[in-house]
């Protein structure tokens, strides 16, 4: 006869090996930052890259439900007007909508003065961070996070800076650096650090501070195509511009995967992150931003159409080209009232001569004559006397800039327009 006690081990032992194995839950991690005031994707370079709608729409794809942080380092602006403040409310009521979003502090928007940074604390339901600052009760900014099995810091090269625009204390780059790892050896966390700094700095304090697990630093351009460790300190980061994203997964206490991520026109535009961008548009027109952009004096334009008059061939040829449609293109996407875009899409917009509306100067609208050429009333009165002087590739810079207009090549444009 079976003793009872030796079934129920071997039963017990066959269960047990039926039973799945436990795994480590996998985290998703996404950075960000340095977009430069481009909440939208801009250029004129198919295809326009980045953007937040379409971040929204990658994070909620490719991350994995309540296990996905996403790391924003600062850089949300590059300027210090009313719309740039107006851009930052914005970017942080899309942070407040992401799930373990946490934005680094830095003087890019510190820039704003206080009153910025507490509208961001508030708007983005306290994600701001900063261990480069002694936080005041006034301004009451945490120097980590902690989300699951992370410990998540914020620094800045710059603390001076930083503490001076908003009206904090400094905490020096190694001291701040030190206590985000004490801590995070106290509470068994592993640390990030968001850094607002060269990658140089992310591999000297790598090299100081062997025990962080990650450091995403700052850069222009695309994010690196590899990951990059210093020991065992994996650095990354997602470039500038908002036209990337660096996927991170964290399984079984370590990075499994890098991968970074274009943000073309195949990541559709998220419907929540959409209506709040809306409402930023809505925004920007109903301040009547556009009628207060800085404006000099300059000389008096006369608009395309008194050019063509005497200019017929050069006129047929602008009629054909795609400046002829520039006012257009941003009044179906909404953004014909945004000064950001609307300055390369009309004649003059920095004269107090130039583009006001499409009512009041219909002359003046779209990429013009003398949006290349100069203001041409002179000219126009008396053409044999004042000549309109040379242009060239120099002209076309302005608008045609790296950052919206990555694939410019004088020649091959030169080629569309090509006039005398």
């Amino acid at each position: 006869m079976k003793s009872w006690s030796l079934v129920i081990a071997a039963a017990t032992v066959a269960v047990a090996g039926l039973q799945p194995q436990k795994t480590s839950p996998e985290y998703v991690i996404f950075l960000s930052g340095n977009a430069q005031g481009y909440l939208s994707p801009c250029g004129c370079s198919a295809p326009m890259m980045g953007g937040t709608k379409r971040r929204a729409t990658a994070i909620k794809r490719l991350g994995v439900t309540g296990r996905t942080l996403l790391l924003e380092n600062g850089g949300l602006v590059k300027q210090s007007g009313r719309q740039d403040e107006i851009k930052l409310e914005t970017f942080s009521q899309m942070h407040a909508a992401s799930h373990g979003a946490i934005l680094n502090v830095t003087p890019s928007e510190g820039s704003l003065g206080p009153g910025a940074i507490l509208s961001m604390m508030r708007l983005s339901n306290n994600r701001l961070l900063s261990a480069s600052l002694k936080g005041s009760n006034e301004i009451p900014i945490q120097p980590y996070r902690v989300d699951g099995p992370f410990l998540v810091g914020g620094l800045t090269t710059r603390a001076d800076e930083l503490a001076a625009q908003i009206g904090l204390t400094a905490v020096s780059l190694d001291t701040a650096t030190k206590d985000l790892v004490d801590t995070s050896a106290r509470l068994r966390k592993s640390l990030f650090v968001v850094l607002d700094g060269s990658r140089e700095d992310a591999t000297s304090l790598a090299k100081k501070f062997p025990s962080i697990a990650l450091i995403q630093y700052r850069s222009f351009g695309s994010p690196p195509q590899k990951s990059e460790r210093v020991g065992n300190v994996l650095l990354a980061s997602p470039g500038d511009g908002g036209r990337s994203l660096v996927r991170l997964v964290w399984k079984a206490d370590r990075f499994s995967s890098y991968v970074p991520i274009d943000l073309d026109p195949g990541f559709t535009d998220d419907p929540a992150a959409s209506s709040t961008y809306k409402m930023y548009l809505r925004r920007v027109d109903e301040e009547d931003l556009l009628e207060q952009w800085a404006r000099s004096e300059s000389g008096k334009f006369v608009g395309t159409e008194t050019c063509g008059k005497c200019h017929g061939e050069s006129h047929k040829v602008w009629k054909s080209s795609k400046h002829a449609h520039a006012l257009h293109t941003l009044e179906k996407e909404g953004h014909d009232r945004d000064p950001d875009c609307v300055e390369c899409h009309v004649v003059g917009l920095a004269s107090i001569y130039g583009f006001r509306s499409r009512q009041e100067t219909p002359d003046l609208a779209d990429v013009g004559c003398e949006s290349c050429h100069g203001a041409g009333a002179a000219h126009s009165a008396s053409p044999m006397q004042v000549k309109m002087g040379p242009i060239g590739e120099k002209s076309c810079m302005p608008c045609h800039k790296i950052e919206n207009s990555p694939k410019f090549n004088f020649a091959e444009y030169w080629s569309k327009i090509r006039h005398k």
